[in-house]
């Protein structure tokens, strides 16, 4: 728990840090910097230009519904040694550069935390006993990612990109539960594999306040410790952004013969998307004061069933997950912050698990 302290705290100064500066389910978070309104979960297929930096912390925190003592006894006397945790936290630091203004390359790296883990086992009488196996909690594996937008139809406000990616096995593998035993595969904050993903992304501008969004990203899950398949993970998305309120700061550099500058600026309640730069001695930009996004999205995911040693399937894992989830982003000037509050539409799952309940995405960033 002390170890867990320390990282909660890492993760509540980095934040306060970024809040002084301006910002995408698991992998290269969405940080919503462009003159549009954009979502938070579901990744766009707008990237960064060329030569500019995006960095954010992102947290998701899920509450699951745990399964009572007497259900966990029940299983264990049928042989069933089901698990129950009451959270999922996983606060996570990402990074976005432009290497051109068509591909983006991206990082994520996480700190993953279950909390109160339990489970129900036979002692040595036979008789079914609740075992407390505590939190498991350290760093996870980190994410590279790149994204390669093959269309950009300016006319028609119409965006496709190709993202693909690998997670790098970075994270902790042997974390003890309160037994001094090492936590399963499935509670360790690492995998102990290099998991490939590949996915394909699509943004319409369908007016200058108001775009859609989608995705769709595949996990392959490959063996990792003690060779352990987590199951392979289908991620699926999509989003209408409106931004809600807008204001602009119309600036002005005036060059004269004698090098005098004269400067000035205005705030505006109209809405402009783009920076513009003037060839001609005159300089103009737009650029957004303030500005509020409001979000509404579906975040979908199947996974296969996972897999233990000696090709042993757990009837107990897998299935399909949907969330509708509401959300906002506040921008000002290069910095930005926001929130998605998730709310299960569907649960199907495998067996006999612990479902989610509400899921809480949020975070801050700041562009460069």
């Amino acid at each position: 728990m002390k170890k867990l302290g320390i990282y909660f705290l890492v993760f509540i100064f980095l934040s306060l840090v970024y809040c002084n500066h301006n910002a995408h389910a698991h992998h290269n978070p969405s940080f919503g910097f462009a003159g549009t309104a954009g979502p938070i979960t579901t990744n766009p297929a707008s990237t960064i230009k060329k030569g500019h930096w995006a960095f954010g912390l992102r947290a998701e925190y899920l509450k699951f519904d745990t399964f009572l003592n007497r259900k966990l006894k029940n299983f264990a006397r049928k042989r069933d040694f089901i698990h129950s945790g009451t959270y999922f936290l996983s606060p996570a630091f990402g990074a976005s550069y432009g290497l051109t203004d068509d591909l983006t390359l991206s990082l994520r790296l996480p700190v993953n935390v279950q909390g109160s883990i339990r489970d129900g086992i036979l002692n040595k009488s036979g008789n079914p006993t609740i075992n407390k196996l505590g939190t498991a909690g350290g760093l996870g594996d980190l994410t590279i990612f790149a994204q390669y937008r093959f269309l950009n139809l300016k006319q028609k406000a119409l965006e496709a990109a190709i993202l693909t990616g690998v997670d790098i096995p970075t994270g902790i593998t042997k974390v003890k539960d309160l037994n001094g035993d090492l936590f399963g595969p499935d509670h360790q904050p690492g995998a102990g594999s290099f998991d490939p993903l590949v996915g394909l992304s699509v943004t319409k501008l369908i007016t200058p306040k108001l775009s859609f969004d989608t995705n769709y990203l595949y996990t392959i899950a490959v063996k990792g410790i003690k060779d352990f398949d987590a199951g392979d993970l289908h991620n699926y998305n999509a989003a209408l952004s409106y931004r809600l309120l807008d204001f602009h700061k119309h600036s002005h550099n005036h060059t004269h013969d004698n090098g005098h500058i004269h400067k000035h600026s205005h705030k505006s309640g109209r809405f402009h998307a783009h920076i513009h730069m003037h060839s001609h001695p005159h300089k103009h930009s737009w650029y957004s004061a303030f500005a509020l996004d409001g979000i509404i999205e579906l975040n979908g995911e199947w996974r296969q069933k996972q897999v233990f040693q000696a090709d042993n399937v757990d009837k107990h894992s897998g299935g399909s997950l949907l969330y509708v989830s509401p959300g906002f982003r506040i921008v000002y000037k290069d910095f930005a912050s926001f929130l998605s509050v998730g709310i299960p539409a569907l649960r199907d799952l495998n067996g006999e698990q612990g479902k989610p309940d509400i899921r809480l995405i949020f975070g801050f960033g700041y562009s460069l």
